[in-house]
């Protein structure tokens, strides 16, 4: 029966004679390609292969991935780790999938069941300037800082030494360009060990009898809302070791002042004037330490002096801290750890001691600082003061470039010296006054200022510093 049929198909015109006598589907079978799935993509004869790519690879980038770290999984997906999908080779791929075939395997096919169209393998590649982007990234999140073993004389307690970490780029680079390529994969996540400079075995042959240097400062006559925050920066850098060679970073000891770390509101400088804000006389702290480490012999690696002389340490003897802007940075010199000892050996003052080590001999600080600069007065107009209202905010004061000189006296005689400098801007006058005011009523410029500016409340204040805060 089918041979006739056959027959009849050919004499009535071949293939289209067959599509009339066994239907839609014979037609397709006869004259189409066969039809293979990309991704979850069917492709048939009337799909533009490159329109039909461009959607798997959109699914593709979709595709949720995990990193594992210690602490957990990373999720993120395809796109954002630059694994993508490579459309070229896929491509290619599809075209050999799609065999011409002949009229007599055509015919062959209307007699047979219809097989499942072949699935098309999906070539991948890595975008390795955007995977090290991401990996950078990330890394620097997951970054932790190797832990000193330390004293911890509030608590009386020792703290262990704790391993830090950098993520490994290269090595986890080459885990997600060898890595699965399947919805939720998983990548391992490699990581360098930071080694801490002090162990508990160092920490034991620290002779806190032996003194190197230390520094007072008072603050019995600054706001009492400074004193938490003196005591609490004080307690963080009490126990600390800096290992021989080591560098000590004051932001990273004393951490953010937030409420949650113990730290309250108190007197800071904003653009020149003093506002509330948070860890107000933290900066104290850092200039006792940054005193009694020069005292001590320490290198600067980091330090900025204030913009405005403090009325507790000597000029060149002081150093702000802004956190994560600007930090204290210092280096132990020494062959031996050094341990920190700040704490208030009375009310109203605070103490730095570095102990471990005798000093190697007297050391001395002198400031040389250039002609003074002058500095302005300032006028704000403010709506909100009763009418005729004249309040003076502010002292001026002149600003100062100057050098410290360090001199070491050694117990046989002989001296070493070495520099550093100071920036103090000039501190403007500032003056609160109601609407209205006839600033001709306010009193004669002090000695040292210059000129007068005029702003209305709310109007931004110029100046080198910009919005910077110093506690």
């Amino acid at each position: 029966m089918r041979s006739g049929l056959l027959a009849a198909a050919f004499a009535l015109g071949g293939i289209a004679a067959a599509a009339v006598l066994f239907g839609p589907r014979a037609y397709r079978l006869l004259c189409e390609r066969p039809a293979v799935v990309v991704g979850d993509e069917r492709l048939d004869a009337d799909t533009d292969p490159r329109e039909l790519l461009k959607r798997v690879a959109l699914r593709v980038g979709e595709r949720e991935a995990y990193l594992a770290a210690p602490e957990g999984n990373e999720r993120t997906s395809f796109a954002e780790l630059g694994v993508e999908l490579d459309s070229d080779a896929t491509l290619v791929a599809l075209l050999h999938a799609m065999p011409v075939r002949s009229v007599g395997e055509r015919l062959k096919s209307l007699f047979a069941v219809e097989p499942e169209p072949p699935v098309v393998p999906l070539a991948y590649q890595v975008d390795e300037e955007r995977a090290r982007e991401f990996l950078g990234a990330l890394g620097r999140r997951l970054h932790r800082t190797p832990e000193n073993a330390r004293l911890d004389l509030r608590g009386h307690r020792r703290v262990r030494e704790a391993t830090g970490r950098d993520l490994d780029v290269g090595a986890t680079l080459r885990a997600v360009e060898d890595g699965e390529r399947d919805d939720l994969a998983r990548f391992e996540l490699s990581f360098v060990p930071l080694e801490p400079g002090v162990t508990q075995a160092e920490l034991a042959s620290v002779d806190v009898s032996r003194v190197l240097s230390s520094f007072e400062t008072d603050f019995s006559k600054k706001p009492r809302s400074r004193v938490p925050n003196i005591r609490t920066a004080a307690g963080y850098l009490n126990g600390v070791i800096i290992g021989p060679g080591d560098v000590f970073s004051f932001n990273h000891v004393v951490g953010p002042r937030t409420e949650e770390r113990g730290f309250v509101n108190a007197p800071v400088i904003v653009q020149d004037e003093l506002e509330p804000g948070l860890g107000g006389g933290v900066c104290q702290v850092a200039s006792t330490l940054f005193a009694a480490a020069m005292l001590g012999g320490l290198e600067i690696v980091e330090r900025r002096s204030h913009s405005r002389p403090s009325g507790y340490a000597p000029l060149g003897l002081d150093a702000t801290v802004i956190y994560p802007e600007v930090d204290l940075r210092l280096r132990n010199p020494y062959s031996s750890p050094l341990m920190l000892h700040a704490f208030l050996p009375s009310r109203g003052v605070l103490r730095v001691e570095l102990l471990g080590r005798d000093p190697p001999g007297k050391i001395e600080h002198f400031f040389a600082a250039e002609a003074p600069q002058p500095f302005t007065r300032r006028v704000v107009v403010k709506s909100d003061l009763l009418p005729g209202t004249i309040d003076r905010r502010q002292k001026g004061n002149a600003g100062y470039d100057g050098t410290s000189t360090l001199l070491t006296i050694f117990a046989d005689g002989t001296r070493k010296a070495r520099t550093y400098s100071s920036k103090y801007y000039p501190v403007p006058e500032v003056y609160w006054v109601a609407e209205g005011v006839d600033l001709a009523s306010l009193p004669p410029l002090p000695e040292g200022a210059v000129g007068v500016e005029v702003s209305t409340e709310g109007d931004p204040v110029d100046g080198e510093r910009g919005d910077s805060r110093e506690p």
